[in-house]
């Protein structure tokens, strides 16, 4: 009932208005690296720390427990968190389950201890307990690429489509060069799809204008 009840209201994240979480400040929790890692065992009880690192340097760490059978279990994960400038000991559950695979083998899910849905990644965000999955936070968290405008979107968009194509000669100004053993019908297709996005970049730029003009 607790975790029903933190589902309809959401996981609040504070924050100024219109804000919305980065889902890169979170720390992650894949099932699948758990597993490549030893971790998690089907059939077996295993416990130990797990750490994360960035630039070479651990930014922060979790014990955890874990016992699992041939197709469910249950993770638990001890760590402090800081609220209120007050650390506080933590324990948070995990169910897991697993589905089996059309050729054998069986895929492994975490269930959100907020919603129970099963997910593959956990998050664990700094003003947030227990970790939980994306769609559990309230506002939405939102990835680097949703932050970058339209516009700038649509430009990558064009200049990873050059470096696909090994094409170093050509600016946004023109089609894109055809590499030597490239088919003819291959290239085309890229033309086209530049195309479309140079459309599109140009309808961007328009309605900008438009909006810049009548709020200017």
């Amino acid at each position: 009932m607790v975790a029903r009840a933190w589902w309809r209201r959401g996981a609040r994240m504070s924050g100024a208005s219109g804000w919305r979480p980065h889902i890169e400040s979170a720390l992650s929790l894949n099932v699948g690296s758990l597993f490549k890692a030893g971790a998690l065992r089907a059939g077996a009880t295993t416990s130990g720390s797990w750490q994360w690192s960035r630039d070479g340097k651990q930014v922060a760490s979790i014990g955890y427990h874990a016992t699992l059978s041939a197709e469910s279990g249950e993770l638990c994960l001890s760590y402090t968190w800081t609220r209120n400038g007050k650390p506080q000991d933590v324990t948070c559950a995990i169910h897991l389950s697993s589905l089996p695979l059309q050729y054998g083998g069986r895929r492994w899910y975490m269930h959100c201890p907020l919603t129970q849905r099963r997910v593959l990644k956990l998050y664990k965000f700094g003003s947030i307990e227990q970790f939980c999955s994306r769609t559990a936070i309230r506002p939405l968290p939102t990835y680097a690429s949703q932050r970058t405008s339209g516009g700038s979107r649509i430009l990558d968009q064009r200049w990873a489509l050059r470096r696909k194509l090994g094409d170093r000669f050509s600016d946004l100004f023109s089609a894109p060069c055809k590499p030597k053993r490239m088919h003819w019908r291959t290239f085309e297709r890229y033309a086209v799809r530049d195309a479309e996005l140079s459309g599109a970049e140009n309808s961007y730029l328009l309605r900008l204008i438009g909006r810049l003009q009548r709020y200017g």
